[in-house]
């Protein structure tokens, strides 16, 4: 009964995201407009000069998960902020238990960036000429992206809304615990970019799962302790 409570609550906050999102659509017009506004910039740049085909792999790579983490700071770090803004935190803790918060909150940020991914990464790979062999080995790489990211930014997120912090704070904070993740993120990426084998992307798979996981272990203890402090 109560991890059925603890879900119906889950999804009720999730559901309630959604709908306040679907109102105002600011979270999805923030990392739009960012990653498309980006994406554009940097073909542009990078288009007209030529890079030595050895180098693009690793190039592009990095420069993919570059703009996927920036424009996914425009919309996911303000998820518990708006609360603070609206003065609904206070109720939204005496309507739901906070690991249900936690959860509806980080569910709604793993759907924002994987509609960012769904909209950036097939117009990065056209506008950059990104081959990309390992098709799915990638989507795992993506899959597994979204879910540690998500972690993260869901409690950074909630740390900086209790500080009355912004979206530079969160950058801030968020940098030391992405950068290892961006790291094996990028060399996912390429690894299914040169090999269509699945296998390929395994290594780097690893360490992103690791990490995540223990970011997300981590979260679930901690956030009690942020959200009513």
């Amino acid at each position: 009964m109560r991890a059925s409570t603890l879900l119906s609550e889950s999804f009720a906050v999730l559901g309630k995201e959604l709908t306040a999102e679907l109102r105002s659509r600011v979270a999805l017009n923030a990392i739009g407009l960012f990653g498309l506004t980006t994406l554009i910039a940097v073909a542009y740049q990078i288009g007209p000069y030529q890079i030595q085909e050895q180098d693009r792999p690793y190039l592009l790579s990095a420069l993919l998960w570059i703009i996927l983490f920036f424009a996914a700071t425009s919309g996911v770090s303000r998820v518990f902020v708006k609360e603070e803004d609206a003065h609904t935190a206070k109720t939204l803790r005496l309507a739901a238990r906070p690991l249900a918060v936690f959860a509806g909150k980080y569910l709604f940020n793993l759907i924002l960036l994987s509609a960012l991914f769904t909209l950036i990464v097939p117009l990065y790979c056209a506008l950059m000429n990104y081959r990309v062999r390992g098709v799915a080995g990638l989507a795992v790489v993506l899959a597994a992206g979204a879910v540690a990211l998500a972690s993260t930014s869901t409690i950074v997120a909630a740390i900086i809304a209790r500080a009355s912090g912004s979206t530079t704070l969160f950058a801030i904070l968020s940098v030391p615990l992405v950068l290892p993740l961006l790291v094996m993120l990028i060399q996912g990426t390429r690894a299914a970019a040169a090999s269509a084998e699945l296998a390929a992307v395994l290594p780097a798979l690893q360490g992103i799962v690791s990490l995540g996981g223990a970011v997300l272990t981590v979260s679930v203890y901690l956030f009690p302790v942020v959200w009513h402090d």
